[in-house]
């Protein structure tokens, strides 16, 4: 039962909502401060009119902050909680384990229930035998529900958009499969009691039981059935937020997904019928010849179901020892009818979120003035003084008037900063104000003939809460008090981009900026922020970025993450690559190569065709659909795929034309190469060796001996032998020639398992904001904050060239892996 809302009839004691109080606090302070001088403290002195008009204003203030909470947040023109997030916005997360994606793949039309199986061991024809099966890889079986009539492809299709909308980062969905269904009937005699009513409901009564036994039905629960089972808020919404309901993890536990089926377990599901007495003789039978008594085994590659048919015809009863004749179709009819009934009904998006009521503002900061409550005596406020008046009385009242003013101003400010406290708690940075004032003007009688200029006492009212940055610190702090109730914090971001800038107010104003994005953006970056993007979607779709990509991005300062082609803008992004996504399979048909040396073309000759020219090549590596770049010809210089491939040529699609020389070609690197390969900063001259040359590279992991692979240099590209290596770099044994500048360098042998697990940030160098070495650190260091633990980063900075051919070779190969 409610409790009805009633007025107290005590007033609280030592509360600013208790008039007599605050009048003995301000007596006291008088007494304190002003004894010597002020010595009349009865009720007809004019001070004490005054203190007592000022604590009946006080407990006016103190009644309104006492408000409950949505009363103060409450508003007109937008959401009463527009800047608190419901259980089912702020506590729902992507999908993190089994059961979770299990659960996201059950709430599909058409599904009755699913399994997610880890990938464990390598299948044919889909790796090859020298590499190991990537960790991180899931089959998705599902089971079709029969009473939707959803076609396959159609089932199929909405789970997989389903599953890679909310896929996590370094994993991957290696097969989705619809199973078939194996049909089981029951053979034998069950005994019946005499009294049955309806021996045609018992039977169907009987069958949906055991059909239920061998195809569960996984069920969904309501907000408030969840609540009646005595469940916190936390648990009911922890998980994937789902369409249908709420799914109970014990279900999906309880719910496994069966290799046999024993014979005891089914005559369990007979007996609790009370009107069955006993069970004669009981046999599980599948397909024309497999009948077993004890225990069926079941076919892995189905889900099985109660054949209905080949029960009714092998499944007889008796009362008495006499026989008893049951109506098939009405039984059958029976049972589709209780399939039905069984089904959850479908819930609405109210019974999915905990709704609180709408509100409406209540005009906090609206300000009776105190004048108003003066005696009429003292000649103020809206009575006021005759006109007959002598002009020193006059002089007096607005005296006093402007003296009451100090009190005014300041109490209507209060109320001011009581009405303005949602957007102090508010994920607003576009308003940097924390104090908020109100003029006077409109609210208290003849202030226009007291304060002399209108236009001063306005800019005094705006310089009050002007962007000083006293003003921009205290809003810095209030927004730090909203990330820590999302343990969240922008401590190194905001001590690094102080460094970046000497003007405090504008990286004040962008500090703020930035906390308030990541604060709107807190429910995808929170619960997403181990989501990838969706491959089976246009990478270029601005929407289609990971939550992790995200997090990292607002972390940093990056205003517009959705950017994808990056080789060709001067704004500040980011690139994630997942090593998973690399993995050898049958859609991807070009094998790795470390090498990108160019090799010599012997001479070109005509093709089928004019249109086409065929490069005659020995011992060449490539494949079909390839990309290649020509150089030192003139009449074939660019980037070409090929064609056609031969033991001593290969074919491009251009027209042939007679040439002096037959140039070079270079396979162009591919995704993966820019991935394992790393930067060289810069080249000198080595200390310890007049003939060798040093590569400054970063941090690595050489030793004396590796073989290693330099590219994108004019004079060293190919395969040399580290002979010393130094903390941030290498020597190879060459001469050192003053026109290099930079190149790469890779490892001839890629690692055992270069998929499992990894994944690598792809950034580009030359932006401005990212010549700051610090603020290089700061971002790899949040990389590796806000990265799953168990997950390997890689970081690597591109210049503007290497960015776009890496989003070129990244866009081509997105679209091999989905076609």
């Amino acid at each position: 039962m409610t409790d009805t809302i009633t007025i107290p009839k005590e007033v609280p004691q030592n509360s600013a909502l208790s008039y007599e109080f605050l009048r003995a606090e301000g007596m006291q302070l008088i007494q304190k401060m002003a004894g010597d001088t002020w010595t009349d403290h009865n009720i007809h002195d004019p001070g004490i009119t005054i203190l007592e008009q000022v604590c009946y204003a006080v407990t006016d203030l103190a009644y309104r902050m006492d408000y409950d909470i949505q009363d103060i947040i409450g508003s007109d023109t937008t959401s009463t909680y527009e800047n608190l997030y419901s259980p089912a916005t702020i506590l729902t997360t992507n999908p993190v384990t089994v059961l979770d994606i299990r659960k996201v793949a059950i709430d599909v039309d058409g599904v009755k229930n699913a399994w997610i199986e880890k990938v464990t061991q390598k299948r044919a024809g889909e790796i090859s035998e020298t590499d190991s099966t990537p960790i991180g890889l899931y089959r998705v079986f599902i089971e079709k529900d029969g009473l939707f009539d959803i076609p396959g492809s159609t089932i199929i299709k909405d789970v997989k958009e389903r599953l890679y909308g909310c896929r996590t980062i370094c994993e991957d969905f290696e097969e989705i499969k619809l199973l078939d269904t194996q049909g089981i009937r029951l053979h034998g005699v069950i005994e019946i009691a005499d009294t049955v009513d309806d021996v045609n409901e018992m039977v169907a009564n009987i069958l949906c039981s055991v059909g239920t036994h061998f195809s569960p039905r996984i069920p969904f629960y309501t907000l408030q059935q969840q609540l009646e089972k005595g469940k916190r808020t936390d648990e009911i919404f922890d998980g994937p937020g789902l369409l249908n309901g709420f799914i109970d993890d014990q279900d999906l536990i309880n719910h496994y997904r069966k290799k046999e089926i024993q014979t005891s377990d089914v005559i369990k599901e007979i007996m609790d019928q009370t009107e069955v007495l006993a069970i004669d003789k009981i046999a599980l039978a599948t397909g024309t010849n497999t009948v077993k008594n004890w225990l069926l085994p079941l076919d892995t590659s189905k889900t099985p179901i109660l054949d209905i048919e080949g029960t009714l015809s092998q499944l007889s009863f008796t009362s008495k020892g006499l026989a008893v004749g049951i109506d098939t179709e009405r039984i059958k009819t029976l049972y589709n009818q209780k399939r039905v009934e069984s089904v959850s009904r479908a819930v609405s998006g109210k019974e999915l979120d905990m709704i609180m009521p709408e509100t409406q503002a209540q005009q906090l900061e609206n300000y009776d003035s105190i004048q108003n409550q003066f005696p009429a005596n003292y000649g103020i406020g809206e009575i006021g003084l005759p006109d007959s008046a002598t002009p020193e009385r006059k002089a007096q009242a607005k005296q006093l008037s402007g003296y009451l003013l100090f009190f005014e101003q300041t109490l209507a400010n209060y109320f001011s900063q009581l009405a303005h406290f949602k957007k102090l708690m508010s994920f607003d940075g576009e308003d940097t104000r924390t104090y908020f004032n109100q003029s006077l003007l409109d609210c208290v009688p003849g202030v226009s003939e007291v304060i002399g200029s209108k236009e001063s006492y306005e800019g005094y009212l705006s310089e009050m809460t002007a962007d000083a940055n006293a003003g921009l610190l205290r809003k810095n702090k209030f927004q730090n008090h909203l990330l820590a109730r999302f343990a969240e914090k922008f401590t190194g971001y905001g001590m690094v981009l102080k460094d970046l800038t000497d003007n405090e107010s504008s990286t004040d104003k962008k500090l703020i900026k930035d906390k308030a994005r990541f604060l709107k953006e807190y429910p995808v970056v929170s619960a997403c922020r181990a989501k990838a993007y969706d491959t089976t979607k246009d990478f270029w779709d601005t929407r289609n970025i990971s939550g992790l990509e995200k997090r990292i991005a607002l972390k940093i300062g990056i205003e517009d993450y959705s950017s994808r082609n990056l080789g060709n803008s001067n704004t500040a992004g980011i690139h994630m690559v997942e090593h998973i996504l690399l993995r050898p399979r049958k859609k991807y048909p070009y094998s790795f190569t470390a090498t990108y040396i160019p090799l010599q073309i012997e001479r070109s000759e005509v093709a089928i065709t004019e249109e086409f020219t065929r490069c005659i090549v020995e011992n060449h590596t490539l494949e079909l659909g390839e990309e290649i770049r020509i150089t030192g010809n003139a009449q074939f210089e660019g980037v070409y795929t090929v064609l056609a491939i031969g033991d001593d040529f290969f074919e491009i699609k251009a027209p042939f034309q007679e040439s002096e020389t037959g140039g070079l070609f270079q396979r162009t690197p591919d995704i993966r190469y820019y991935l394992q390969s790393s930067c060289i900063y810069g080249i000198k001259k080595s200390s310890t060796a007049s003939d060798h040359i040093f590569y400054k590279t970063g941090t690595h992991t050489l030793r004396v001996g590796d073989e290693i692979e330099i590219t994108r240099t004019k004079n060293y590209n190919g395969v040399h032998s580290v002979v010393s290596i130094l903390e941030d770099g290498f020597e190879i044994a060459e001469p050192f020639i003053e026109e290099e500048k930079v190149g790469r360098w890779m490892h001839t042998t890629a690692p055992k398992d270069p998929y499992s697990l990894q994944l690598t940030f792809v950034l580009p160098a030359w932006i401005e904001q990212y010549q700051d070495e610090d603020f290089k650190k700061f971002i790899a260091l949040t990389i590796r904050e806000e990265t799953p633990v168990h997950i390997k980063t890689n970081i690597q900075w591109l210049d503007q060239e290497e960015m776009q051919r890496f989003d070129h070779a990244h866009h081509r190969f997105l679209e091999e892996i989905n076609n």
